[in-house]
């Protein structure tokens, strides 16, 4: 028998081999995936109609075939057998193809049933019987239609895919049907990849390439390092600075102040630092572009509201997750791609310390928990970021120069 490339729509005239589910001399059976097609506007799996041995693979893959064309053989009768059923079961009678020409000046007194291979259900072996005479019993009916098949013809009518896999175009951009497939599966949004095909177009090469949206590293590459830091004189120049009519948050210095520290100890990591925080109950990424060479009043402008400018792209390697629950002094964020770090901010608090001269005073301060990707960051690396951080807070000025 010979299996032949299907035809997945109208306009459709070829198709692309992508995979091949069984080899040259593997036994078949109706239903079992033979080899999985793409064309320009969907990919599918194609199944064995036919018990037997797939005898010859003429197109291998990668190779395109015509709609129609002889795709491989199946010979023989391999495979497990069907056991027949205990009862009697009356031999379905052949039913005359219906792309047989009528004779000419004759027409049929009594409207005609579309044949049930063409019309896509599983009664052909029932409405056979039926046809017989009626000379089988209901159980008997019943049985043989359990064991047929459904018509897997692949000249049946085009059905709507049970899976969808989103839109061929983004942004402008053509994602051909296997990426699409390949990123649904991964969990990849494409509005953050990049597309190495003609034009911009999105392929599956560019998928096996793009981190997973969302997904954390696995939780033994993921550290933490935990820094107590004072923020009595950023308070102060804080209030200083609104009474000048300049205005900003504890978190929009510590972007300033964590751009700069990376700037210093690790410049490859780059000028863009993400800002993370509630707002209107949900959770806001906000992209600060060259945040180490903007000034205080600018980034207070760009980090309220949402995140209009973009979501966080390769180059912005890590973020600044600001808490404003109240009572909540420390805690860590995930890292999820793109990011390899994110320094956590816990609420600011007063909390007592040892004097110089043995007795107590109380501080203002608050706890930063940077959270590492060991894969990206070594420890080292780490501390010193975390305490050149420390140190911009303590002495605020000292970021801004």
């Amino acid at each position: 028998m010979d299996v032949l490339m299907p035809q997945l729509g109208e306009t459709v005239a070829e198709g692309k081999i992508v995979k091949w589910f069984k080899s040259a001399g593997d036994a078949v059976k109706p239903g079992e995936n033979l080899f999985e097609i793409e064309t320009d506007k969907t990919s599918m799996e194609v199944p064995a109609i036919a018990a037997g041995t797939l005898s010859d693979i003429r197109f291998q893959v990668g190779e395109v075939a015509k709609v129609g064309a002889v795709v491989a053989v199946i010979a023989g009768a391999g495979g497990e057998q069907v056991s027949a059923p205990s009862q009697p079961v009356i031999p379905v009678k052949p039913t005359p193809s219906p792309l047989t020409p009528a004779k000419a000046g004759v027409q049929s007194g009594s409207k005609k049933e579309l044949d049930p291979r063409f019309r896509g259900d599983d009664r052909s072996m029932l409405r056979g019987n039926e046809r017989s005479g009626g000379q089988a019993t209901g159980q008997a009916s019943i049985a043989a239609r359990d064991l047929a098949y459904p018509d897997m013809s692949p000249w049946r009518e085009v059905r709507t895919p049970e899976r969808n896999y989103g839109p061929a175009k983004i942004g402008g951009r053509q994602i051909t049907p296997l990426a699409r497939r390949l990123a649904s599966e991964r969990g990849i949004d494409l509005t953050r990849v990049a597309g190495s095909g003609p034009h911009g177009r999105i392929v599956a090469a560019d998928i096996s390439a793009a981190p997973r949206t969302g997904e954390a590293a696995p939780a033994a590459s993921q550290f933490h390092v935990i820094a107590d830091i004072e923020i009595g004189r950023l308070l102060a120049m804080r209030e200083e600075a609104k009474t000048a009519g300049v205005e900003f948050s504890i978190g929009d210095f510590a972007v300033k102040a964590w751009a700069a520290a990376q700037r210093r100890v690790a410049p490859e990591a780059g000028a863009d630092v993400a800002l993370v925080h509630i707002a209107d109950g949900g959770r806001v990424t906000k992209v600060i572009r060259d945040a180490a060479g903007k000034s205080l009043s600018t980034i207070a402008r760009e980090a309220p509201g949402d995140s209009g400018n973009g979501a966080p792209d390769a180059s912005v390697t890590s973020a600044v997750h600001v808490l404003e629950t109240p009572g909540i002094r420390e805690f860590s964020s995930a890292v999820t791609p793109p990011f390899t770090s994110v320094l956590a901010i816990g609420q600011p608090r007063r909390v007592p310390v040892e004097a110089e001269g043995g007795g107590v005073r109380f501080v203002s301060e608050m706890t930063a928990t940077l959270s590492c990707d060991a894969r990206a960051i070594d420890d080292a690396q780490a501390a010193g970021l975390l305490a050149v951080f420390k140190a911009f807070v303590e002495n605020p000025v000292t970021a801004l120069i």
